[in-house]
């Protein structure tokens, strides 16, 4: 079995790094034209800020989570690089963000994940991996979960580490 952790809104309290709200890291597509704006200058501001990945803090209980879920099988990192849209410098600051990522994950949970674990990709997670139904994605994001079950693996939506944990268990004892 592998296990796959989505990075921002999982292993990474992304959320924390939002003043004024969470919904920031939502679909645009589901917001007013007022979050849309604030949205985009969210994006703006976090390119200004060269250490705003660095700085976001490691999500609450991930490590006991994660330290069952390698009793449970192979685990990786599966964590998306924003959209070079977003950004002035464009695919730059993107591949600046996945260097960034890998950074992060080295120093925060470097114990579980070697840089053979870690992936982070810039498309559809399902359609980079093609899991089998015993590959399992744990991620914040409903849309993510969907996409991934389309092409074959098992999702968790990521809630917390305490819920996400016993949701794997039940998968286990199946």
């Amino acid at each position: 079995m592998k296990l796959y952790f989505d990075m921002d809104g999982v292993l990474a309290d992304f959320d924390a790094m939002i003043s004024g709200g969470a919904e920031l890291n939502h679909p645009s597509s589901e917001m007013t034209p007022e979050m849309q704006q604030a949205k985009k200058k969210f994006w703006l501001n976090i390119e200004q800020n060269f250490s705003f990945w660095a700085d976001i803090p490691v999500m609450k209980g991930i490590q006991d989570l994660l330290t069952v879920a390698k009793s449970m099988g192979e685990i990786f990192v599966l964590s998306k690089t924003p959209g070079a849209k977003h950004f002035i410098s464009g695919q730059k600051y993107v591949d600046f963000v996945a260097d960034e990522k890998c950074k992060w994950i080295e120093k925060n949970l470097g114990e579980f994940f070697d840089a053979e674990h870690v992936i982070i990709c810039d498309g559809k997670k399902g359609k980079l991996i093609q899991p089998s139904k015993n590959d399992i994605l744990v991620d914040d994001r409903p849309e993510n979960i969907t996409e991934w079950e389309s092409c074959g693996g098992r999702g968790v939506l990521f809630k917390n580490s305490i819920s996400t944990n016993q949701e794997l268990l039940k998968i286990i004892a199946e």
